[in-house]
């Protein structure tokens, strides 16, 4: 009987590991974020430029300029949320095959 109550046992644990791992896994999956391609760090850094936020790489003037500096945030999110983020990644991409 003791053995099969530690087979029990062994198997129980086995199988509550296997749900946590497949459970972590799982979680990894969903928390990983897409890696970018050269060209979309690079086009990401362009509209960040266009937007204005290549001013603000000091603190002390983001904190000098508090609404100058939210503007171009709005500005760099509107850019990269739009269609402009995938022209310039097409644009880049052209250039490059030249």
């Amino acid at each position: 009987m003791k053995t099969t109550t530690r087979i029990a046992s062994v198997l129980l644990t086995a199988l509550s590991a296997a749900l946590v791992s497949q459970a972590a896994v799982a979680q990894q999956a969903t928390d990983t974020s897409k890696q970018l391609t050269r060209e979309e760090v690079l086009a990401d850094a362009i509209l960040a430029k266009r937007a204005g936020l290549d001013q603000f790489h000091d603190p002390e003037i983001q904190q000098l300029m508090p609404e100058a500096y939210a503007a171009a945030q709005a500005k760099y999110r509107e850019l990269r949320a739009g269609s402009a983020f995938a022209q310039e990644v097409s644009r880049i991409k052209l250039a490059a095959a030249r």
